[in-house]
């Protein structure tokens, strides 16, 4: 397949792409093939251009661990996201203000700026600034010539027209605020806020609050606010303040409450880090065969202005949307040795049916949720509504199973009902946040499977005891019903050999003898009334007679 012609007929939005490519042949690679394609026609249209600055090796002061590391891993993120970087390391004053130039000349007529910062920072009464490796600063005059204000820095950015993020991991605990705060009572620890209002399309984030400090994180590793920025940055069609309304719950649950990442927004609309690249119209010259769901892809060209590691990227993105066994054979028909190569091979695991095993009558078979696994990054990246509940279709009966599952996980949705109320709301919304979901109080596909797959155990369990309770249940009405049986006839049969007995039979003869036969009285009233009315008769037909 020539890419390049591919990537001049193709302009329209990948939604379209995808639906076609649903119904065409199952989706597959073609998405991926189209997506790889779009790139590089759009990408002088909507430039996108970053600044990574990470400072670790201070001279004047103990190093940090972590900066650098947090550093070259944004950028790699920012670079998988179509940014064009400009990046620099453990800079001195002259090489900070000479990469902000570098990157001030790139933004030009870009539609997007990113900053990200990692090291020292100082907050100087409502500056902040920004500390290069070979600062040595003992007065606030230093800070005009030793360090980088933060202003300058949006001053480039907020020249033209466009969207700037501005993300500083500054916030740790800074030597410098102690050696000049003998000197001046307005320096603090931490960075000072930023207001947004006096200009549109402006997003700052700090690691923590103004004022406060931040964590560097364990050596080795990263900062807690830079690894949970790389955990949810490239989650695609999610808006950058979505992005930091997790991050921020993340680094919260993850610092044991201690620290809160601050951001201010005046961003009008939503910004997507991860957006949805525009496609269009398939060319009616291109055929492709569909193989089994999905489509045969080939494994070596890559279309001009995208490198290998970006279609690495793209490729595994459609995969995992599709997430079929087809999709991830073609993902790793093009990239064997990618980047994602050995989570493709273990979702093929899950998602492929293994060979039957030998199962005994009284086994329980797992439920399809189990069998088929549940995709732990895919559910977190889920938001349920209103509508993605809706297009479950749930019936009464599912809806209280799904209660039951709740209760058995340890949540509590009140009394079982055929409509999800406040308390069924509010256990989902609980269960959703013991997983790292948005809880939003209403499902979505997967967090339905995950769910399921979660108490699908201690469902079996339960339902094997509601089956053992009915089975005793039953099992003791019948005894009932035997024993009342075995008592009436066990009665008869006791009266009729009684009345073997001799005794008890000439006891029984004397006692019908002794009481009145209602036959045996009602003739003798009859026999009795002849003569009584004979006898009459005579005397009074004698009398007439004389």
């Amino acid at each position: 397949m020539n890419f390049s012609c591919l990537g001049l007929a193709f302009r329209a939005r990948i939604a379209a792409a995808r639906a076609l490519a649903s119904r065409v042949v199952g989706f597959g690679v073609l998405g991926a093939a189209i997506l790889g394609a779009s790139v590089s026609a759009e990408a002088a249209a909507d430039r996108r251009v970053a600044l990574v600055i990470g400072n670790s090796a201070y001279t004047a002061v103990p190093r940090l661990a972590n900066p650098q590391r947090d550093a070259t891993a944004i950028s790699a993120s920012l670079k998988r996201l179509g940014f064009e970087v400009v990046e620099g390391y453990d800079l001195k004053m002259d090489e900070m203000t000479g990469i902000v130039r570098e990157f001030a000349q790139k933004l030009d007529g870009a539609k997007a700026g990113v900053v990200y910062y990692a090291g020292h920072g100082i907050a100087v009464g409502d500056e902040n600034y920004l500390i290069p490796v070979d600062a040595s600063l003992k007065s606030e005059a230093d800070l005009d010539f030793r360090a980088v204000n933060v202003h300058l820095i949006l001053r480039q950015m907020q020249r033209d027209e466009r969207v700037n993020i501005l993300i500083l991991d500054a916030c740790r605990d800074n030597p410098f605020a102690t050696q000049l705060a003998a000197k001046s009572r307005s320096v603090a620890r931490g960075l000072t806020a930023i207001e947004t209002q006096s200009a549109s399309g402006i997003l700052i984030a700090f690691a923590t609050d103004p004022r406060a400090t931040a964590l560097d994180g364990e050596k080795d590793g990263n900062s807690p606010f830079t690894a949970a920025l790389l955990k949810h940055i490239e989650t695609p069609e999610v808006s950058i303040t979505t992005v930091m309304d997790r991050v921020r719950a993340d680094v919260w649950e993850s610092t044991g409450k201690k620290q809160k990442p601050w951001t201010n927004s005046s961003i009008i609309g939503e910004f997507r880090m991860n957006p949805a690249v525009k496609l269009a119209a398939v060319d009616p010259s291109v055929s492709i065969k569909a193989i089994d769901g999905a489509v045969q892809m080939p494994a070596t060209p890559v279309p001009v202005g995208l490198d290998r590691a970006q279609m690495d990227v793209k490729m595994w993105e459609i995969a995992e949307r599709g997430n079929s066994p087809g999709d991830y054979k073609a993902y790793l028909d093009a990239f064997p040795t990618g980047q994602f190569a050995a989570f493709a091979k273990n979702r093929l695991a899950r998602l492929e049916p293994a060979a039957p095993a030998a199962i005994s009558r009284d086994t329980a078979l797992p439920s399809p949720a189990i069998q088929a696994g549940v995709d732990e990054e895919a559910m977190k990246v889920e938001i349920g509504s209103a509508e993605t509940e809706a297009a479950l279709k749930l019936s009464a009966n599912d809806r209280r199973e799904l209660q039951r599952r709740l209760t058995l996980s340890g949540f509590k949705p009140g009394k079982a009902s055929a409509s999800f109320g406040p308390s069924q709301r509010k256990a989902i919304k609980e269960w959703q946040a013991t997983r790292g979901i948005a809880d939003t109080g209403f499902l979505a596909p997967i967090q339905l499977r995950g769910l399921r797959a979660q108490s699908e155990p201690a469902y079996q369990r339960a339902l094997a005891e509601d089956s053992a309770r009915a089975a005793r249940a039953r099992q003791a009405a019948k005894e009932q019903s035997d024993g009342q049986a075995t008592r009436t006839t066990r009665g008869v049969d006791r009266s009729l050999e009684n009345e073997k007995d001799p005794v008890i039979r000439r006891d029984l003869a004397r006692e019908r003898a002794g009481r009145p036969d209602p036959n045996a009285t009602n003739a003798g009233a009859a026999v009795f009334g002849t003569i009584v009315g004979g006898a009459i008769g005579g005397v009074l037909g004698g009398g007439f007679r004389r």
